[in-house]
């Protein structure tokens, strides 16, 4: 176990041992895996007292979260704006008070799986991530970080430091939508994020993504989108858009539930995150 005193010694260490190391936080993710042997670790370096990663900020029109960030911490009064609620829906059905207390954003995104709660809402956010090892600095689009089920863009010498995304215009909002065997401590069946904006009640830009789309990694759902630009937000665009969104899906059965199920709930998910997301803005109910 290496337990690095500030992010400079973290870097150093990591330019010298790559081979076996894995990095840990509060290990929400990471010590179930070793439990299970999905993992060996050679060398654990513990990066829970890097409070130089622990931060919140608004700058420059960006929206920055510290990869130390814990989801609690994400939801904690005073966090930007109640227009940032998505966040607060991501906590609802994300775990109960010791996870979210110990969770990280850095953990959740480079966990690189469709159990990961954020990834869908950073995606449809555009986020982006900032990587650095001790001689160079990188970012990277998070839908490019993810590359596969528990792989990423991070080299063995470099460490993530850094999600930030555009503050979201006037006229635009964002909604979160989860569904598993329970109403807490849910690994998701589904799961989906929906981004909106609207120019005289039209859609302007639409983003959506699902803790699977066409694999089994978060991913958004493009034609979808193109299909909703420049429509209205009514029930008819909504039933075009949920055909559409099927021709999308190749989605799989596995354990937990059937390909079958799979589909029907993600459609169902992203009618209810697009509904939530014109409700946001109008404060009425366009979609009924």
């Amino acid at each position: 176990m290496f337990v690095p005193e500030n992010l400079e010694e973290l870097l150093q260490f990591l330019d010298s041992h790559q081979a076996g190391v894995h990095l840990i936080a509060n290990g929400t993710d990471l010590i179930n895996r070793i439990q299970r042997k999905q993992v060996t670790p050679k060398v654990l370096v513990d990066l829970s007292g890097l409070q130089e990663l622990k931060y919140v900020k608004r700058e420059a029109g960006m929206i920055r979260i510290g990869a130390l960030t814990t989801i609690s911490e994400l939801i904690a009064p005073g966090f930007i704006e109640p227009k940032y609620s998505v966040f607060k829906e991501v906590a609802a059905k994300f775990g109960g008070p010791s996870i979210i207390n110990m969770a990280t954003v850095g953990g959740n995104i480079c966990a690189a799986s469709s159990s990961e709660d954020l990834l869908p809402v950073f995606l449809v956010l555009n986020a982006q991530v900032r990587v650095q090892s001790a001689k160079q600095e990188r970012k990277i689009s998070v839908e490019e970080f993810v590359k596969g089920k528990r792989t990423t863009e991070l080299r063995p010498n470099e460490v993530l430091i850094e999600t930030s995304f555009p503050e979201l215009e006037t006229g635009s909002t964002c909604s979160f939508e989860k569904v598993g065997m329970r109403n807490s401590l849910i690994i998701a069946f589904v799961n989906c994020a929906t981004y909106l904006k609207l120019d005289n009640e039209a859609i302007e830009d639409v983003r959506i993504a699902f803790n699977r789309t066409s694999g089994k990694i978060p991913q958004r759902a493009k034609e979808t989108e193109r299909m909703l630009r420049g429509k209205k937000p009514n029930e008819q665009t909504l039933a075009d858009a949920t055909n559409v969104l099927k021709g999308e899906l190749k989605l799989s059965s596995d354990f937990r539930v059937s390909e079958e199920y799979r589909t029907k709930v993600t459609c169902t998910t992203f009618k209810r995150t697009l509904r939530n997301c014109t409700e946001k803005l109008s404060g009425e109910k366009i979609l009924v």
